[in-house]
């Protein structure tokens, strides 16, 4: 699986919806600023992410009120709210802080590889975990197959390099899951699924089986991952697994891959199925050009 930031970005609408939508560089310039940027951490660290002009003049350590004042207005009806009480953290303002705190924007490093217990689900070759430039790379030795996705640095903040394959996969399984369910994981806008032939390109690498692609509406993101993983979320695959004694939650992702056995039954529009395997038991799925489920059949092998 991939993701990648394509070069166009599209928009589509949201502010026929939303007029009062912030311009994106006007919201980089509001946080332009060190003392708006602790107005925001003061707020989140205050009790109920709630405090009065004075409490937060007080904790930012701003003596001018006028001057004070001025940089509340730049944050007020976009990152914070005024209320009866004071001020709040709105939804925009605690993610910027959030991505502050885990060094989404901060912080930098890379870890030497970390050899994998379980070998390619392609190939059985070796595996290793590499993680550079906030981005975590796993390539098998014997073949071309890798996964590579972005995590912030502070995600493994807490835990040892050994410890790092797992809080990427979990990592990695939100992201999957939010992609699944139609939200893209890099900016909540609406992540549109589709069907990619074999041989399709993605990111510069050239897939020798079908592939999901999702793309993001709003910020152009693209996420390409196999179809087993795609469907993973399905509720007959979770219900199969889960009558089989696994949890799609839980263990490596790489478990649960299906390359192999995909099979494209129409191309225009691209109709596939795809089986999985468990306990000599097989849960075969079918599944349209925007994955959606059209049948599902259990077969003992």
């Amino acid at each position: 699986m991939r993701a990648g930031r394509p070069a166009g970005m599209s928009e589509t609408g949201d502010g026929e919806q939303f007029p009062d939508a912030l311009d994106p560089a006007d919201a980089f310039a509001a946080l332009a600023d060190g003392t708006r940027v602790a107005i925001l951490q003061a707020l989140w660290e205050a009790d109920d992410q709630t405090a009065t002009f004075s409490e937060l003049r007080e904790a930012v350590g701003v003596g001018d009120s006028g001057q004070f004042n001025y940089h509340l207005d730049k944050l007020a009806g976009h990152f914070l709210r005024k209320t009866d009480d004071g001020y709040e953290l709105a939804l925009v303002g605690r993610r910027v802080i959030g991505s502050l705190l885990e060094g989404a924007y901060t912080k930098r490093g890379s870890i030497d590889p970390v050899p994998l217990d379980r070998p390619c689900s392609y190939c059985g070759g070796d595996r290793t975990f590499r993680y550079e430039d906030e981005q975590v790379t796993i390539d098998c030795a014997d073949c071309s197959l890798s996964a590579r996705f972005e995590v912030p640095p502070g995600v493994f903040a807490g835990y040892d390099r050994g410890q790092f394959p797992v809080v990427a996969r979990q990592y990695l399984w939100v992201m999957l899951y939010e992609a699944a369910s139609g939200f893209c994981p890099f900016c909540e806008g609406r992540f549109d699924v589709a069907v990619d032939p074999a041989g399709a390109a993605a990111d510069d690498y050239e897939y020798d089986f079908p592939t999901a692609r999702y793309t993001c509406a709003r910020c152009g993101e693209e996420l390409v991952t196999d179809l087993g993983t795609a469907l993973l979320f399905e509720p007959a695959v979770v219900g199969f697994y889960a009558d089989h004694g696994l949890d799609v939650r839980e263990g490596p992702l790489n478990r649960f891959i299906v390359t192999h056995d995909v099979d494209v039954l129409t191309d225009d529009p691209p109709e596939v199925a795809v089986t999985y395997t468990a306990d000599g038991e097989q849960l075969r799925v079918v599944a349209g050009p925007d994955l959606t489920v059209r049948e599902t059949e259990r077969v003992q092998t």
